[in-house]
């Protein structure tokens, strides 16, 4: 079935520049399908699937031996310990993720320095409200994400990722593009990974000396700021590092799946592929969506609703709560930066789901596009196409999060209401914000 393409592969692949050949081809390896797979497994499975044991998120394979299966659980249950560390450390500090430390009345503004020392009020206790709805719910929904994504990577799926990454390869025509597309969004990753740590570090530095919000733990902690700062900041960092990979793994997968489809899609429509083996392609491509669908998306749900939640509750902090004319201007800054970036992550699943369903919906006129076209299927029997228009026409597939179908149109106007609840909050709650004139 992918002979016809894995043969136009290799050859591009063998003219990729330096001793590309040489790599691809190597002793005893003269089929190009085995070729791609090598260049397939090289060049990005195997350093993505070490990226995700970063975190303990690696699959369990059918070939991988017992000990290595026990260090990869006993790996996921180490990153488990220090994120549970990591929120009790949260709630020690007063960090959320909404707006950072709680006491940025005590940061102003001075003459040689833009952090001035806390006020007695620093170290006031917590409400039960603030208490659930700042650091419990957010830390349990992090959670659950990463208990999610370990049950689906490591005892649900094994090595259905590997098989979706190997069945894009062969199929696509242009293998070294696509091996950069997928670097590509991990650089992306990396890059979101960053600000959100920058993030982190510059609130904390600019913090006061004393970091611990609990009163009866202040006095006993004083000596170990600089330790307890460091331990903040590495869970800060794991934290991230846990959501980033998962929302990054969502964002590949999506993007292989609309790779996969336009591929078929492109075939069919020049006749090089046979509409029956089309028909058998679909209905593995519908396997693997309904994967993403039923699977994948889970704990990417768990981090929808956390971002979302700390971008609109810092959106009304800022409006309604922030003081501008007390604290620094960079301090502001980076608050606006911080509620902007987790609006990005919240809303860029939904863009990125919308976008497979959008190239689901193209794929359901290939049955009209290959029924009026004269020359590419001249010799095609009518019933054939028929049973073709009628089987791609039933199509009813589409990306879905939080099991409900994603489509771009929902999408905008879902971004209207957005803009226009931020307008409103600016009218209407913190209008004296910029001063008078």
């Amino acid at each position: 079935m992918y002979r016809n393409n894995a043969d136009s592969s290799f050859c591009f692949i063998n003219r990729l520049n330096g001793g590309v050949h040489d790599e691809l081809q190597q002793p005893g390896e003269h089929e190009p399908t085995s070729a791609l797979l090598n260049y397939c497994k090289r060049k990005f499975l195997r350093p993505y699937v070490a990226i995700l044991s970063l975190v303990g998120l690696n699959p369990i394979s059918t070939d991988m031996s017992n000990a290595r299966a026990c260090c990869s659980y006993v790996q996921a249950l180490m990153v488990l310990c220090v994120l549970l560390a990591g929120y009790v450390l949260r709630y020690l500090c007063g960090y959320r993720g909404d707006r950072g430390f709680s006491s940025y009345r005590d940061i102003r503004p001075g003459n040689g320095s833009d952090v001035c020392s806390s006020s007695a009020g620093s170290t006031a206790s917590n409400t039960i409200g603030e208490l659930l709805f700042g650091y419990v719910v957010p830390s349990v929904l992090n959670l659950m994400s990463f208990a999610s994504a370990v049950l689906v990577c490591k005892v649900i799926e094994h090595e259905q990722l590997q098989n979706l990454i190997e069945r894009v390869f062969l199929i696509s025509a242009k293998p070294k593009r696509l091996c950069r597309m997928l670097w590509f969004y991990l650089g992306v990753a990396l890059t979101l990974l960053l600000l959100l740590f920058g993030y982190a570090c510059c609130v904390v530095i600019m913090q006061p000396a004393q970091i611990i919000k609990v009163a009866w733990l202040a006095d006993a902690l004083r000596n170990w700021e600089l330790c307890l700062r460091i331990g903040l900041l590495c869970t800060i960092l794991l934290q991230d590092l846990v959501e980033i990979i998962i929302l990054s793994s969502y964002y590949i997968e999506c993007y292989l799946l609309r790779v996969h489809l336009e591929t078929l899609s492109h075939k069919l429509l020049m006749h090089s592929i046979d509409s029956l083996d089309w028909m058998r392609e679909i209905l593995e491509f519908r396997k693997l969506l309904e994967r993403v669908n039923q699977h994948v998306s889970i704990p990417v749900c768990f981090l929808i609703v956390m971002n979302l939640a700390y971008a609109f509750a810092g959106l009304v902090y800022l409006f309604k709560d922030f003081d501008f004319h007390y604290c620094a201007l960079k301090l502001v800054l980076l608050n606006i930066a911080n509620v902007m970036l987790w609006l990005f992550l919240g809303l860029l699943p939904f863009f990125v789901a919308g976008s497979v369903t959008r190239v689901c919906q193209n794929a359901q006129a290939n049955g009209h596009q290959i029924r009026v076209r004269p020359f590419v299927y001249h010799n095609t029997s009518a019933e054939d196409l028929n049973s073709t228009l009628l089987f791609a026409s039933s199509l009813d597939m589409s990306a879905k999060l939080f099991r409900m179908p994603i489509q771009s149109n929902y999408l905008c106007f879902a971004i209207l209401v957005v803009t226009i609840v931020v307008l409103t909050l600016g009218m209407c709650l913190n209008l004296s914000a910029l001063g008078k004139f």
